[in-house]
């Protein structure tokens, strides 16, 4: 067959249009199949024709169970989980909630869901300024703007398809603001819904250790004290699994008594006695201000082109003066 022969479905045996083939291992399908497979089926040019006709039988078989779909819940704000608590399952749809289903969402179990991981990706750009001759150079050291995109990755038994991830937000983010914490407790509460006891702490792309969430869920891939609460909506007795959220977890829910002796160390620190067997006393505690970072250091100054902290007549990073000039 010449390259512009015209070509027939094998699936539906409507004539293919230019452009629209879909190749098969096997065969031909027009778009208009193709619009009709699982949105998380991506292994088309290996499959046979016996495959996909296979597939849109299961599909059709999803359209009618979606009819006695009752969500109960709705999680996220742009890729949205529809969740049937009655029913064990979820569908995941960016449509509303009176149109959810137009899109033919497949039905996932939640004890089809084998793992799910929170994964935040970290976009850096680096900032510059404009020194004394006009030049536009780098911060010493290097100053960055972050933002920050979740992404939940789930790996489920389906037939057809079997890992897919899911972007909680299509804008990014910047650390610490309300924005961010909203999406850690949103992704908290959707793993701790449609897969109890099997999602782990998130991976962190492009960041490292200090860069790490310091407020939130998260602090160096470890969960934080109130990780034990209980998950919006679910009040206790409902019926729902909770992974033993509201149980201890590592003691991480015990809270921290400063005035308890440490390890041994419950003796004073008396500034009046000898320290290591010096007869010499520690003098100027009771003197020392409590706002002592408030104080700026003797000749030292900051350079208004690059805000870098100096205590020179000239800038180690730009050579500006004291002066500015």
């Amino acid at each position: 067959m010449g390259l512009f022969d015209k070509k027939f479905c094998d699936i539906c045996g409507e004539k293919i249009g230019l452009l629209g083939n879909r190749r098969l291992e096997d065969g031909n399908m027009c778009k208009d199949c193709a619009r009709k497979l699982s949105p998380f089926f991506s292994d088309r040019r290996r499959s046979t024709i016996v495959d996909i006709k296979e597939q849109l039988q299961y599909r059709e078989q999803n359209r009618q169970l979606l009819r006695s779909f009752c969500p109960d819940r709705v999680l996220g704000t742009d890729e949205k989980f529809f969740i049937d608590s009655a029913k064990g399952a979820f569908v995941i749809s960016c449509r509303g909630q009176n149109n959810w289903d137009e899109e033919n969402p497949d039905i996932i179990s939640f004890s089809a869901v084998n793992s799910c991981n929170l994964r935040i990706d970290e976009d850096r750009d680096e900032q510059y300024y404009e020194n004394a001759n006009g030049e536009t150079v780098s911060f010493n050291p290097p100053r960055y703007t972050c933002s920050y995109t979740f992404v939940l990755e789930f790996n489920v038994s389906n037939p057809y398809f079997d890992d897919f991830e899911i972007k909680l937000n299509d804008t990014e983010v910047e650390m610490n603001t309300p924005e961010y914490m909203n999406l850690q407790q949103t992704a908290m509460t959707i793993m701790s819904c449609v897969a109890p006891g099997k999602f782990t702490a998130p991976q962190m792309n492009g960041m490292n250790n200090n860069s790490f969430p310091q407020q939130g869920m998260y602090q160096n891939q470890g969960m934080i004290n109130n990780f034990n609460q209980q998950p919006y909506g679910y009040p206790a007795g409902n019926g729902m699994a909770s992974n033993g959220f509201n149980q201890p977890m590592n003691g991480f829910n015990q809270q921290m008594n400063y005035n308890q002796p440490m390890n041994g160390f419950n003796r004073q620190m008396n500034y009046n006695q000898p320290m290591n067997g010096l007869n010499q006393q520690a003098t100027g505690y009771s003197q020392m201000p409590n706002n002592f970072n408030q104080q700026s250091m003797p000749g030292a100054w900051t350079c208004p082109n690059c805000g870098c902290s100096n205590s020179g007549n000239f800038c180690s990073n730009c050579g500006a003066t004291r002066n500015g000039r």
